[in-house]
Order: C-alpha cells, then structure tokens, then sequence
C-alpha cells in the first residue's frame, strides 16, 4: 500500500492506492499523482474565494452564459438535482447569507439575493447562467465529487484497491479497507469499518467556528435571522455531526446537508429515499460498512 497525502481542498487529502502483483511502484505513484492533479483542478474551478475561478465567473454575472468546464457543469448537475429531490434542502444558492454572515468573501460587487432555489441556474452546452443575482456555493458537494474523480483516476490505472479521504469526505474501493473513527459533536467516538463505500460527515452549527465552518441556515423562503440573533457560544448553540454513507462521496457529502435540517424520526427514511444511509452514533457498536 502506498499513501500519498497533500494540501487540496482547504483540507489534507490523503489517497492511498493497492498495486496489484503485475504493478509496480512507479505505476502507483503515477496514478496517484493524476489523482491529485485531478482534485487541484477541480478545487480551482470551483473555489469560491477565487475570485477568477469559473464558479466566480458565473456568480459575477447573472443573466449572461459563462462557458463552463465538464467538471463544472457536472457538479452543478448534480447540485440541481439533489436541490430539486431533497424539496431544496440542499440548497447550493444560499451564498448571499453567507457572505452576510462574513462566513464567504464578498467580493461580488453586485448586490445579491440571500438565497435562491435549484431552478435559478441554468445549464447549456459547455455553458450555464444564473436566472437571479445569486451566489452560488459548492463548497456543500464539491469535494465530495473531486473525491469520487480522484477514484476513477484509480480504478482506470487498474489498481487493486485504495481510498481517497479529503477530512470529512472519504471513499474506499475495491480490496481496500479503512478503520475510522466516528465522532460525535461531545467528542466521544465510535470505530467503524470502511469498504466499498463512501462516507461523509458534516459538524453543524447555528454560529461560525473557525475549526468547522460549517453553518446551518433555514432553506427555502424561511426568513433569515439576523446573525445577532443567533448565539454566540458553542454552548448555547445547537450543534451536532452529521454522518452519511452512500455509494458516491457526492451524495453522501450532500445529504449530510439535508440530514442536517431533518429530526430523528424522519432523517433515516428520507436519506434513505434519497440514495443514503445515516449513520447514528452508539460509541458501543462496532459498524461495518
């Protein structure tokens, strides 16, 4: 097994690949190295504090077509479509609320909408257009999908097995096997057993915290509270870690968004209906995937 790890994606991804016995080493590192190469161009296309990547493009100019890469337009395919199947719960477009909350750069110098829907992007051929003055935000689906690219790198260079995990966005596949170690928003943890499957997890949270960013926002035509009136300790704030496996790293790394806003009694059977699984947290089982 070798394991190769790099700074992509505002995390360490690590890719780890499984020769098989007519391969060599030079073999492996050259797949992994496309690998890489393929989730850097990916995190560049879709980076939205880059103010000159192609997401930036599109979110600078509603109501005009931008050409867009096929990476690009796959992602916001997806987008779409998780947005139109989960009733907008995953929502791409809230990055006006975000920029408001300071949690996104706001270097869009035209004034946009807190949030949008699914239906105000459109897509063309090589190209794709905003309906509104949106901003759109990837960061929900997007390395879940340059996680799943990476392992098609693997797989076409006829490796045996390996993984691919960007933080909270991992996938194993073929003879591979992972142990991780599940955790909950207390810090307590749980060992589970990786294969053949992807996993992601989201820690989520009504305030801003440098160290997981991700905030939760009411979707839809929910009216935004002031960033005031949220809470301002951890304490105070409801906060939990949402965990998702499915069989593609973009859709489990999507429904943790929609898990997000469900309550136990609804979250499995919904994520279910949506191509996934929740993952609860008992810190005395053994789970193996």
């Amino acid at each position: 097994m070798i394991r190769r790890a790099r700074p992509l994606l505002g995390t360490l991804v690590e890719i780890a690949a499984l020769a098989k016995p007519s391969q060599d080493d030079a073999e492996v590192n050259q797949a992994i190295a496309a690998a890489f190469a393929r989730i850097a161009a990916i995190g560049r296309s879709l980076s939205f504090h880059d103010g000159n990547s192609e997401l930036s493009r599109l979110n600078a100019t509603p109501g005009q077509w931008q050409p867009m890469s096929l990476d690009a337009l796959r992602v916001l395919r997806l987008a779409k479509a998780m947005g139109k199947a989960s009733d907008n719960q995953f929502n791409c477009t809230v990055g006006g609320e975000l920029i408001r909350r300071r949690a996104l750069p706001g270097h869009i110098s035209h004034p946009v909408l807190p949030q949008g829907t699914w239906q105000d992007i459109a897509l063309g051929h090589g190209s794709a257009k905003l309906l509104r003055p949106i901003a759109v935000t990837l960061d929900g689906i997007a390395k879940g999908y340059a996680v799943d690219v990476a392992v098609t790198e693997l797989k076409k260079a006829g490796l045996a097995g390996g993984w691919v995990n960007a933080g909270g966005d991992l996938k194993v596949f073929g003879s591979a096997s992972l142990a991780v170690q599940q955790r909950n928003a207390q810090g307590m943890s749980r060992a589970l057993q990786i294969s053949k499957m992807a996993l992601a997890s989201s820690r989520v949270s009504l305030t801003l915290d440098p160290d997981y960013p991700a905030l939760l926002l009411p979707t839809g035509e929910a009216s935004m509270p002031e960033p005031a009136a949220c809470p301002h300790s951890a304490e105070q704030a409801p906060e939990r870690v949402v965990s998702v496996a499915a069989r593609f790293a973009w859709r489990a790394d999507a429904l943790t968004k929609v898990a997000s806003y469900l309550t136990d009694a609804d979250c499995t059977g919904r994520i279910a209906a949506l191509g996934g699984k929740i993952l609860g947290f008992n810190q005395d089982e053994r789970t193996i995937l």
